[in-house]
């Protein structure tokens, strides 16, 4: 389900202009030439000025699908775990988390994962089918986590579209089940797969109400909110996804359910 937040005296959308005015506290630059499982990654914070860490991580070297550059990538098998200090890791979830949209989880849950993702980004598409379930069986149902979906619509102009198609089943609370027929048809970038007439079949194929959802995305009501998000994820340094922070940790690609468990399990012991 979706989680909703509140304070007594602001309101959800309040808090989103006031964090989109706002400037990070800890800034994240992923590089990448292609669409990498591991970017190189620069964190720089941002509240005190200079550098605080500068963990290097080689991307991995796997070729992307049709219509991404490719090139060669070494591979170094164990990322740097980076160290933030909790009150920077506590400002950049109050700068991030009333931007999110769409969360699945209990809003009061003690660990937070904001997922930088393209629906057009195969190794993101991997992340959904193969180790999401397995975080949303154990950790989200039970109540300890909930993991919010932020558009980083950066592959070309489906990426834009799937996203702000998202959106639009969103305006019939149908974001997640929208989210997973996106991901289970990739077939490529940019190569059809998510224009609009596709995009409008899916709408009918998970029964949302199609006249609503066609006028939504032929309207582009929802092409200025992707932009500002995806403008925002580069700001923030994003270069590649998927991208996670995890109760303010950065956690880089579509790493495999063990390596998130362990950050998981580490940040539920940090809240006891």
């Amino acid at each position: 389900m979706e989680g909703t937040f509140e304070e007594e005296k602001t309101s959800v959308e309040d808090k989103r202009e006031k964090g989109k005015n706002a400037k990070p506290p800890l800034v994240i630059n992923i590089y990448s030439w292609a669409t990498p499982i591991v970017g190189v990654v620069l964190l720089i914070v941002g509240l005190l000025g200079g550098y605080f860490l500068r963990p290097l991580v080689t991307p991995a070297g796997e070729q992307t699908s049709a219509g991404a550059e490719t090139g060669q990538m070494s591979v170094q098998t164990e990322a740097p775990r980076p160290t933030i200090d909790p009150e920077t890791r506590r400002q950049l979830m109050e700068y991030l988390v009333p931007q999110v949209r769409h969360f699945k989880g209990r809003a009061d849950a003690p660990v937070t994962i904001i997922e930088f993702s393209d629906f057009q980004c195969p190794f993101c598409g991997r992340f959904a089918t193969q180790t999401a379930p397995q975080i949303e069986a154990e950790f989200i149902k039970s109540g300890k986590v909930r993991i919010g979906y932020w558009p980083m619509a950066f592959l070309g102009e489906e990426s834009l579209w799937a996203a702000e198609a998202g959106e639009c089943a969103a305006d019939q609370e149908k974001f997640w089940e929208f989210h997973d027929k996106l991901f289970a048809s990739q077939n490529g970038e940019n190569q059809g797969a998510f224009n609009k007439d596709n995009l409008k079949q899916f709408a009918a194929d998970i029964g949302l109400d199609t006249a609503a959802f066609n006028d939504c995305l032929d309207s582009g009501k929802y092409t200025q909110a992707v932009q500002e998000q995806t403008g925002t994820a580069n700001e923030l340094g994003v270069r590649s996804t998927p991208a996670f922070i995890i109760n303010g940790m950065p956690l880089m690609g579509a790493q495999p359910f063990s390596v998130f468990q362990e950050l998981i399990e580490t940040a539920l012991k940090e809240t006891e």
